[in-house]
């Protein structure tokens, strides 16, 4: 929202692609295990949706309508912690798992992955600056 509300259509709309893409990946984490137990019903699915997505389209309305400074900072320090929790625990499971292989942690795989990330991090950042 703060991205369309500053004029960075372009920034806001590969934040939206960047957000959808995630949250098809991550949706997929969320609805293995409810798939171990019966088949629950369309509701359940629904929550779960809301309880995901809620909070990113509530951002996005706050942040469109009601820019601040200190709260963009603010929220933007809270997303580099997320990461950083998120890449500390990628990284814990991949020494875990390399561990138990006994495979080495840094394999062309981890390290393909990781230079395509980086890849498309900098194409997606020159794209957003033309």
């Amino acid at each position: 929202g703060a991205a369309f509300a500053l004029g960075e259509a372009a920034l806001g709309t590969f934040l939206i692609l960047g957000f959808t893409l995630h949250n098809i990946t991550e949706g997929v984490g969320i609805a293995a295990p409810v798939l171990k137990e019966k088949r629950p019903h369309f509701a359940h699915f629904a929550a779960l949706a809301l309880l995901g997505g809620g909070p990113a389209i509530l951002g996005t309305w706050v942040g469109g309508f009601a820019y601040s400074n200190l709260l963009s900072a603010v929220f933007l320090a809270v997303g580099v912690g997320a990461i950083l929790q998120v890449v500390y625990e990628v990284g814990r499971l991949l020494l875990r798992d390399s561990a138990r292989s006994k495979t080495p942690a840094l394999s062309g795989t981890n390290l393909g992955g990781l230079t395509a990330g980086i890849a498309i991090m900098y194409v997606t950042a020159l794209l957003v600056s033309v």
